[in-house]
């Protein structure tokens, strides 16, 4: 095997290794993966919005348990609700489509 052709195939290697662990999405970039919103503003949208957390969490399709977290900094929103807290952020007038 030329060395070329094996280095490719140890890096595949290493590469479905770390997404088999969870370190890396298949098929995206690093530099696409979405930052996670931070506590302040997972509290600051809620409350822009007048909000309850038990509301929020439906409106991002999560448990009040995970709100409260976020805003604790426990845990971490994942991308997708880090991606509509930011959409609402920018656009609060969008709550009534979502709601």
């Amino acid at each position: 095997m030329k060395d070329k052709d094996f280095k490719l195939m140890r890096e595949s290697l290493k590469q479905s290794i770390e997404i088999k662990k969870g370190k890396k999405l298949h098929g995206m970039r690093e530099s696409y993966r979405p930052k996670p919103a931070t506590a302040d503003e997972v509290k600051g949208v809620r409350k822009a919005l007048h909000l309850t957390q038990a509301m929020f969490a439906g409106i991002v399709g999560a448990s009040p348990n995970a709100v409260e977290h976020w805003e604790q900094g426990i845990r971490r929103p994942s991308g997708s609700a880090s991606k509509l807290i930011r959409i609402l952020k920018s656009h609060p007038e969008l709550i009534s489509e979502i709601r």
